[in-house]
């Protein structure tokens, strides 16, 4: 199967009212979407899912019953199910949503609430982050969303094999340019992953990458 991207630039010209949500791609359980954030939402909670807010443009206060967090462009803070919470911008922001959405109900079999006892939500930066990687190719996890991880890495030229794995994985580029292929295809067309871009690499295939200068990507995947 080919591989495909995303823009999200382009995607968020889509986005034509407050709070607009569309979906991007599944990936495994968990769903990654953009939204735009303009005005604040109502109080929730989510009883069976984790969120994940990862700000792409603008700047969003992420509020929650055990405290709040603003959130800046590469920043991003998890809110644990079970936690009330919602968010606000002054003016449109457009920000990444990652939770599960097949069946969440059977990872909380009893619908326990998580969260609600916890410290105030923590802010991440991807920036620091990535300035913190010390040797090229080598992913470092900055997060984790139900059993699945964000990660970060950095590197140019010729990347080690991404070996066949049982799950799917998203890439997305936050700087440089990659190209992807899969190894193996008859006649493949690398595909170019620029910045803002994202892909979904499939399980059970595997792939070779090629960046031009020294490219950083984060990678969605999941650890169970």
């Amino acid at each position: 199967m080919p591989l495909e991207k995303l823009n999200l630039k382009d995607v968020a010209r889509r986005l034509d009212r407050p709070f607009a949500m569309i979906d991007m791609a599944l990936v495994g359980d968990i769903m990654v979407s953009l939204y735009l954030c303009q005005g604040t939402l109502a109080w929730h909670r989510h009883l069976d899912q984790d969120e994940l807010f990862w700000v792409h443009q603008g700047v969003i206060l992420l509020e929650t019953e055990r405290g709040e967090v603003r959130l800046r462009p590469g920043e991003m803070s998890v809110v644990h199910k079970g936690l009330a919470h919602r968010s606000g911008s002054p003016f449109p922001s457009t920000v990444l949503l990652l939770r599960c959405t097949v069946l969440p109900e059977r990872k909380n079999g009893r619908r326990f609430l998580y969260g609600t006892s916890e410290s105030p939500p923590q802010r991440i930066s991807l920036s620091a982050a990535v300035e913190s990687l010390r040797v090229p190719f080598q992913p470092k996890t900055v997060a984790h969303i139900e059993d699945s991880a964000i990660q970060v890495m950095r590197g140019e030229g010729e990347w080690p094999l991404i070996e066949p794995s049982p799950h799917d994985a998203l890439l997305l580029s936050l700087a440089g340019t990659a190209m992807i292929y899969e190894v193996g295809a008859h006649r493949v067309v690398p595909l170019t992953l620029g910045p803002d871009e994202l892909t979904v690499l499939y399980k059970d295939t595997p792939y070779q990458m090629f960046t031009k200068g020294e490219a950083v990507l984060v990678r969605l995947t999941r650890e169970a």
